[in-house]
C-alpha cells in the first residue's frame, strides 16, 4: 500500500479563558491509501 499521510510527534494547544489546554500530544500515524482516517473529540473548550 501506498503511505499518502504521515504524522510524527504532532502537539496542538488551544487558549482558553483560563488558560492552555492540551488537545493532543504525542500522536504518530501513518494512512495508506484507501483508509479512512477520523479524529474526534469535544468540540468546546472548558
Amino acid at each position: 500500500m501506498k503511505e499518502i499521510l504521515k504524522l510524527n510527534d504532532v502537539a496542538k494547544t488551544y487558549q482558553a479563558k483560563n488558560g492552555e489546554i492540551e488537545a493532543i500530544r504525542n500522536v504518530n500515524f501513518c494512512v495508506y491509501e484507501g483508509e479512512f482516517l477520523s479524529i474526534i473529540g469535544p468540540s468546546r473548550l472548558w
